[in-house]
């Protein structure tokens, strides 16, 4: 299952490996990529006008975290789609930073460790339902 266009993809993780991870697997599947380390990166382009199709943010992240950047995105890109990922905090309930991240209304939440294919199937879900730039 892919997707019949090149998306232009933010990716918000304050681990570099995972962000490196993550970039890897959408670049694989013909995608752009903008890497932010963190919330407030993220933020700012956003707040700076720039526009993605999908937007794959970490929840558990300093500065500003990922349910600040779903706020954002909503309110400057909200035709973009959103997949919120955690692997949650020690000292909160298994899956409550993604139960907060679908409050704030991520399209999709994987929970970290996962599979290349279990997030390269997510992104061609979630760009499948945008239609692409012709689209609208």
């Amino acid at each position: 299952m892919g997707c019949w266009f090149m998306a232009k993809v933010l990716v918000v993780e304050d681990s570099a490996a995972v962000r490196l991870a993550v970039t890897e697997v959408i670049e694989q599947a013909g995608h752009e990529v903008v890497e932010a380390e963190n919330g407030r990166v993220a933020i700012a382009l956003l707040d700076g006008g720039a526009v993605f199709d999908l937007i794959v943010t970490d929840v558990l992240m300093p500065e500003a975290d990922g349910v600040e950047v779903i706020k954002a995105a909503r309110t400057h890109n909200p035709g973009a789609q959103v997949l919120a990922m955690s692997g949650g905090a020690p000292n909160l309930p298994a899956g409550y930073a993604l139960k907060m991240a679908e409050m704030f209304a991520a399209d999709a939440v994987l929970y970290k460790p996962f599979l290349n294919e279990e997030l390269r199937k997510a992104i061609a879900r979630l760009l499948s339902t945008t239609g692409g730039p012709e689209a609208g």
